[in-house]
């Protein structure tokens, strides 16, 4: 059996015996293109990414075309899904065994760089190692923290509401349209729980998702991080849990248990493609992955707004970056150009994460786009003029982020009162912070 097709629920396995192989091996190389290797030296590269199966599908293709192209770099792959990837990488950065290569996001690069876990990219690029040249400036500054260049972007995309139209047809709903407001999401769940009746829900509860609530902050003109600290304030956290227990409350998302249940599961184990719930708020570039999972028609909506709240939303980069302890900069620079900007892996990706960097990649993958693709790509292209840089994050943030969902979990369970939730993410989230 080839190792890089193994399925997903024997991955955790593999990964962590993957792990252990890969942390003591040394590798010697020079530049490892095969035209231009000295010697011929072998470079064994460490690469790290998360998603759902048919992510981890799709970068098996596209290392797999770059070890033909360079037949003297072994791509070595560890693969995870997204809320455990971050804790995984800074605890493997914190005990020097960090991959190479590496995915990032808006969602955690400030928080690696400020832990001195990723390189600084500018002199790779002024060496030509790394092309840039045709990058959409939205990408270009997506990967950097305080003008230097940490991560290449993979492609930019914007948090929506993902929604089962079928559903919404069943209830007797019109498809929802951008910028509609809170008043119309609560009042759209509660149409939809009348036709779905006691064993599907309108929306997933989202009350722990940090996502959601940045862009809830946001349209009160704030973030949830500053560059130093919190930048809400316990009422902020208060309004944001209270709406979202009232939502269970009235019966709107999944009982806490099943809720839980949920977990760490891929796009393809989710209650959407499993028609469970009707609607779930994630980045627009996953409308294609959820599509892929059910034979319901999926769409796509802005998150909902405050009319009388700030309208802009930060815009969210998928990125590649490159370990700081790395021994290979110039090999895994030339695996992240690959990536970016070679037309034979630009027919792989087909824009993974949204509209890809490169103008000229998005002319090539543009007459292999499906109908989910178009969706997306019309969302984003509709709503980029509303759209602003990702705020800045302190050191610590990717552990607050989690803080969030605990807290949620033991409101949804009873443990907790909304006070008391609010008072330890506070503190739990201060102290990690100013560490």
């Amino acid at each position: 059996m080839n190792p890089k097709k193994v399925l997903f629920p024997i991955m955790t396995a593999a990964l962590v015996a993957g792990l252990a192989g890969c942390g003591g091996e040394e590798t010697t190389g020079a530049n490892a293109n095969a035209d231009k290797s000295d010697g011929g030296e072998k470079v064994e590269l460490r690469v790290a990414w998360w998603g759902g199966q048919a992510r981890h599908d799709k970068m098996n293709q596209l290392f797999d075309l770059f070890e033909q192209k360079h037949p003297n770099i072994k791509v070595s792959r560890e693969f995870t899904t997204e809320n455990q990837y971050a804790e995984k990488f800074t605890t493997q950065a914190a005990g020097g065994n960090a991959p190479d290569v590496m995915q990032t996001s808006s969602f955690f690069q400030f928080d690696f760089v400020k832990r001195n876990m990723m390189l600084d990219l500018d002199p790779l690029v002024a060496s030509g190692d790394l092309n840039v040249k045709d990058f959409d400036p939205v990408d270009v500054g997506g990967g950097k923290v305080n003008d230097k260049l940490y991560a290449i972007s993979l492609g930019h995309n914007i948090t929506g509401v993902i929604y089962n139209t079928v559903m919404f047809k069943n209830a007797g709903l019109d498809m929802p349209k951008n910028n509609w407001t809170w008043d119309d999401y609560v009042a759209t769940a509660r149409a939809l729980q009348k036709s779905l009746g006691n064993d599907a829900w309108a929306t997933e509860d989202e009350g722990g998702v940090y996502r959601v609530l940045e862009l809830y902050a946001q349209q009160r003109g704030k973030s949830v991080f500053t560059e130093n600290g919190l930048g809400i304030d316990k009422k902020d956290l208060t309004d944001w849990f209270t709406f979202w227990d009232q939502m269970r409350k009235e019966g709107l998302t999944p009982p806490a248990a099943i809720q839980s249940e949920q977990g760490d599961k891929t796009q393809e184990q989710s209650m959407l493609a499993r028609g469970k719930v009707a609607m779930i708020s994630k980045s627009s570039n996953q409308l294609k992955i959820y599509q892929g999972s059910t034979k319901d028609e999926l769409g796509i909506v802005s998150y909902p707004m405050d009319p009388n709240g700030e309208k802009k939303v930060p815009l969210i980069v998928a990125s590649l970056g490159i370990s700081a302890k790395t021994k290979y900069p110039k090999e895994a620079a030339m695996l992240i150009d690959f990536v970016v900007n070679d037309p034979d892996a630009a027919k792989i990706f087909k824009g993974e994460h949204g509209p890809q960097a490169s103008k000229a990649m998005q002319e090539v993958i543009k007459p292999l786009l499906g109908k989910p693709e178009e969706k997306e790509y019309a969302f984003v292209n509709e709503m980029m003029p509303s759209t602003k840089p990702y705020p800045t994050m302190p050191g610590g943030s990717t552990s607050v982020q989690k803080l969030l969902l605990s807290n949620n979990e033991a409101i949804a369970f009873g443990k907790k009162t909304i006070p008391q939730a609010v008072d330890d993410f506070f503190a739990q989230a201060n102290q990690i912070l100013n560490r």
